[in-house]
């Protein structure tokens, strides 16, 4: 009896513990739920797809399949507080016309459709994911690329920094960066938008953790939390407008 009774507490410890781990993982997330009466447009682009595989990591793994995962997490997390969310894609696919001829073609047909899908949408905010890689395996760390054509978007770029640093990497001391016109969807882009190289595949720790579904789960999560505090330090009209239905 005694031994029983034993197992039944250590079995509800354990489901204190993980429900803990899980208000310190999610807990944020879950606080801003009802924060905005007025929810709006957020545009998630998964970068790569299909038969361009991006970036590659020191373990083999190929960049699209990263930054979809991460993603669907943000998607799960916008949806869940009530954000109307548009995916580029929420597959291994290209968004390119696939009957072209050559891949520069392809590409080039990507590129411009996922920028019809950000100008279709409207006002709207736009937050791409992508993984960064250098012939030196030394380098690591996100970092934040925003789009010159709206003021907001250094905002909503530093407010994702600060949460990433923050709650994933600590020792990151990477600025934030203005896109140029080789970053084509930001430069071209009249929404406040982000681009976020979350980490260095050619770092094999850090492509470790890139890999890991727990540390894709945070990432997502600082990239949300990062959006909220954003939108808490604009003024009531600046939100409504800068999130329209």
């Amino acid at each position: 009896m005694k031994r029983k009774a034993a197992c039944f507490i250590l079995f509800c410890g354990a489901i204190a513990l993980f429900a803990m781990q899980t208000l310190q993982a999610f807990g944020i997330v879950a606080f801003h739920a009802d924060f905005f009466a007025k929810k709006g447009t957020v545009i998630i682009d998964a970068g790569h797809g299909g038969e361009d595989g991006g970036a590659i990591g020191s373990n083999g793994v190929l960049e699209k399949e990263i930054n979809l995962a991460i993603a669907l997490e943000l998607e799960k997390n916008l949806k869940q507080n009530n954000f109307d969310v548009i995916m580029v894609r929420d597959s291994d696919r290209s968004v390119g016309d696939q009957t072209l001829g050559s891949i520069s073609e392809r590409k080039r047909s990507d590129t411009k459709n996922r920028l019809s899908m950000v100008e279709e949408a409207g006002e709207c905010i736009l937050i791409s994911i992508h993984q960064n890689h250098f012939s030196e395996s030394k380098y690591s760390g996100a970092q934040v690329f925003y789009s010159p054509n709206r003021p907001e978007s250094a905002e909503l770029a530093e407010a994702i920094r600060q949460n990433i640093v923050q709650d994933l990497q600590p020792e990151n001391k990477r600025e934030n960066k203005e896109a140029g016109s080789n970053i084509y969807l930001l430069h071209k882009c009249q929404v406040p938008g982000v681009l976020v190289e979350c980490g260095f595949l050619s770092n094999p720790e850090e492509n470790g953790k890139l890999c890991n579904e727990t540390y894709q789960k945070d990432m997502a999560a600082a990239i949300y939390n990062g959006l909220i505090d954003y939108l808490e330090s604009q003024p009531s009209e600046a939100s409504s407008s800068s999130l329209s239905e």
